[in-house]
């Protein structure tokens, strides 16, 4: 087996399509992280789930922060005010931030909903306009997540996407991975090339973890959009990845950043574990 980086830092996102938590350890359970993407918006009108992938009117929702309580989640409202997933309060300050009413959901199978999606139309890549998705579109897991269980970015990927476009302000936010892993004797994309379709071990001994990396991570509109008050709207992120990292399979062509992967021995994650390739 061959150290291939170490884990930079893990992220979990109680409420999908919030702000998250970095954590300093996590449970990786059969269907991913442990608490993550557990709970969603449910916009009443609808009935659909709220998406920040379709900004209008949900691109607040990055606004909030969602911590994990163990069995409780935390909200942070823009304004400051705190929440709790049960307060009663909580609907009515989400109503008066999206002009919409919503209702708070707890995943407790797969595939519970759809959402709204936008992809900006860009030369070569396949999707583009809006369109309807189902959450867990791969069939795993059992939380609110649009595709894969974890979603692991590289810091050579991220370096590379600074190097595309010296004028973008680049932050992990815009990406939402489950563990940046810090590759500093790599290039380019090894998510996406070295290890595509093997087996990844992090950490030692017998809570180690160990998951398979998968497809690409195909990138939307909400790398694009402003999140919170230090990171603005910024159209040419999207543009840059398409650049240096099209990706191509029999649906199509994607502009990606990152890589999925599914869980093949469950366990515990810490910052600074080591990573090997097995």
């Amino acid at each position: 087996m061959t150290v291939v980086g170490t884990v930079a830092s893990i992220h979990r996102f109680p409420m999908k399509s919030m702000q998250g938590e970095q954590l300093a350890e996590v449970e990786i359970g059969p269907d991913g992280m442990v608490g993550d993407r557990e709970w969603a918006l449910r916009d009443i009108e609808t009935g659909k789930l709220v998406s920040a992938k379709r900004p209008r009117p949900w691109r607040a929702a990055l606004d909030c922060t969602a911590t994990g309580l163990d069995d409780d989640v935390e909200i942070t409202m823009p304004s400051g005010d705190v929440f709790h997933v049960h307060d009663g309060g909580l609907a009515f300050a989400l109503e008066a931030l999206f002009g919409r009413s919503v209702a708070l959901e707890r995943s407790e199978r797969r595939q519970q909903g759809t959402y709204d999606s936008e992809w900006p139309a860009i030369d070569g890549i396949t999707l583009s306009g809006e369109m309807e998705l189902p959450t867990n579109l791969s069939g795993e897991g059992r939380g609110f997540v649009d595709l894969g269980v974890l979603h692991l970015l590289t810091t050579s990927s991220m370096a590379a996407l600074a190097a595309a476009d010296e004028d973008l302000e680049l932050d992990v936010r815009r990406f939402r991975p489950s563990i940046v892993v810090d590759t500093p004797d790599a290039t380019g994309f090894p998510e996406n090339d070295d290890w595509a379709d093997r087996t990844l071990r992090i950490g030692r001994g017998d809570d180690a973890v160990e998951v398979v990396v998968g497809i690409p991570t195909p990138r939307c509109i909400m790398t694009t959009v402003a999140q919170q008050d230090d990171l603005p709207r910024q159209p040419g992120v999207l543009q840059a990845i398409a650049r240096i990292n099209r990706r191509t399979d029999e649906l199509g062509t994607f502009a990606c950043l990152g890589a999925y992967a599914t869980v093949a021995r469950p366990g515990v994650v810490r910052a600074g574990d080591e990573i090997e390739l097995v």
